[in-house]
């Protein structure tokens, strides 16, 4: 064994034997210096947790491209549980209506947060409010016009709004909670980022709204519950957008939590 060969033994024998330190559940072991920020994520084999699996629930006559479906059910599954797990979760499509999750290191508690989430996945929409015009007259007379439905604020008070979505959770491909300077302090906001479609819908929406004087409201509605009505600033946003108004650091998170929550353009049902 010459020289060289002999180095580079010795050296796969350091890594081997540093790779199992760091994999192995040793406990109270001490740390490596260097190693502590490693970005090791092991798989359920290694560091143990559970697969669930689930079915896309395809309404009998259904002529849509299924396997396309099943992946973006699958893409909002991703983004509603990488929200709430210290480690990524590994999702993936069987055939044309299959979804596996591997969740890796989950304990028993979490396993249940976690069908839990998944089992109350919520249908995101956003819809463009009534005009003060309509709204005033809906306030008159009760009559809902063609084309338009009521929710409720928090206090109760009716919101005329145009039935048909503006968009929807399908097409928010992220938020994030932010933070600008502003007088006596910082000022939160949540910013989005939607797919072309999304865009192009909601820019068209948000042109009538500018116009209108007062400007006009985007509704915000999870599972058809109110959760935000700010109103539009801009008369484009070329895909992103801001929704400011957030009293404080919770509230901005929360309504990113909510618009990244997306909805699942079927159901699903475990197997």
């Amino acid at each position: 064994m010459n020289r060289n060969t002999k180095i580079q033994f010795v050296a796969i024998v350091i890594l081997a034997v540093v790779a199992l330190y760091v994999v192995l559940p040793i406990p109270n072991k001490p740390r490596i210096p260097g190693f502590a920020q490693a970005g090791i994520h092991l798989g359920i084999d290694l560091a143990g947790g559970a697969e669930l699996r689930y079915k896309v629930l395809f309404p009998s006559g259904f002529q849509g491209d299924r396997k396309q479906i099943t992946t973006q059910a699958s893409d909002v599954l991703r983004r509603r549980l990488e929200t709430r797990l210290l480690q990524e979760p590994k999702i993936s499509t069987v055939g044309d209506n299959g979804i596996v999750i591997q969740l890796a290191g989950v304990d028993a508690e979490g396993l249940r947060d976690c069908k839990r989430l998944i089992g109350t996945l919520g249908k995101l929409e956003l819809h463009a409010a009534a005009s003060t015009e309509l709204q005033d007259r809906y306030d008159r007379d009760g009559v809902v016009p063609d084309g338009y439905r009521v929710v409720r604020n928090p206090e109760g008070a009716p919101i005329l709004m145009e039935d048909r979505p503006v968009i929807e959770g399908r097409h928010l491909l992220n938020a994030e909670p932010q933070e600008e300077p502003a007088a006596g302090g910082l000022r939160w906001f949540t910013s989005f980022d939607l797919d072309a479609e999304g865009a192009e819908r909601f820019d068209e929406a948000a042109e009538r709204l500018y116009r209108q004087r007062p400007r006009g409201r985007i509704v915000i509605l999870l599972d058809g519950e109110l959760k935000s009505a700010p109103v539009v600033e801009s008369p484009s946003f070329h895909g992103r957008g801001r929704i400011s108004g957030a009293k404080n650091q919770k509230e901005a998170r929360d309504l990113s939590t909510i618009l990244r929550s997306g909805s699942l353009p079927v159901p699903i049902g475990s197997e």
